[in-house]
């Protein structure tokens, strides 16, 4: 309970700074001020895809730190398409941007994912002027079009609750550019879906995948 009620703090607290304007605007530049306004290199579109992951997030970022090469895959996988925008800058230094999404599963899954998040993006690495980086974690909500057996197995439940198809949307990732092209991304996405420790639903099954994709900004 404690850890959900953290979520759902964290959750609330990013959500308000990605939607209110500072007074001041000295933490906080508003760059995307009106529906009308030109893109100007703050828009982006990408895809990515990747096999799913079995081994544990808690596992790979939290208690053991796996790298990829030694994560558990499965036998589906996913391919993914997104649009987002810069909404702001916190501090000069973390890009809010929202993403809506939409995925397909294929495999031994086979649901379509739509999604909406606030990504926070943080920007200014001492190398980018070799290698531009950013990394960036998301908070949102996925909806799946159904629930497959295989994630009701794992939940340990023989029948999915009413609320397992709508979880919340936690997908860190991180991405390079050349310095002089940093309108094209190389993306290293997490894509992963859960019931958050019941901040959404209790719901344990959910799915992630390992994806590399590439995201263009106009």
């Amino acid at each position: 309970m404690g850890r959900a009620r953290l979520l759902r703090g964290v959750s609330v607290a990013l959500f308000v700074a990605a939607v209110t304007p500072a007074a001041s605007g000295e933490w906080l530049d508003w760059r995307w001020k009106s529906l009308d306004q030109e893109c100007e290199g703050e828009c982006a579109v990408a895809v990515y895809g990747g096999p799913i992951v079995d081994t544990a997030m808690t596992r790979i970022f939290l208690t053991r730190g796996i790298p990829p090469w030694a994560w558990d895959y499965g036998a589906g996988g996913l391919i993914a398409g997104t649009a987002s925008r810069k909404l702001a800058n916190l501090f000069g230094v973390i890009d809010i941007e929202p993403e809506v999404g939409i995925g397909r599963r294929f495999g031994n899954l086979h649901e379509t994912e739509v999604w909406t998040a606030v990504y926070f993006r943080f920007t200014e690495f001492p190398w980018n002027n070799y290698l531009y980086t950013t990394v960036a974690v998301s908070t949102g909500l996925s909806y799946a079009s159904g629930v497959p057996g295989e994630e009701i197995a794992r939940a340990g439940v023989k029948v999915a609750p009413a609320d397992a198809r709508l979880l919340h949307f936690f997908s860190p990732e991180i991405t390079f550019a050349l310095p002089g092209h940093r309108n094209v991304e190389l993306m290293f996405r997490f894509h992963h879906r859960s019931g958050a420790y019941c901040a959404l639903s209790c719901f344990t099954g959910g799915a992630h995948y390992g994806t590399v994709g590439i995201r263009a900004r106009f």
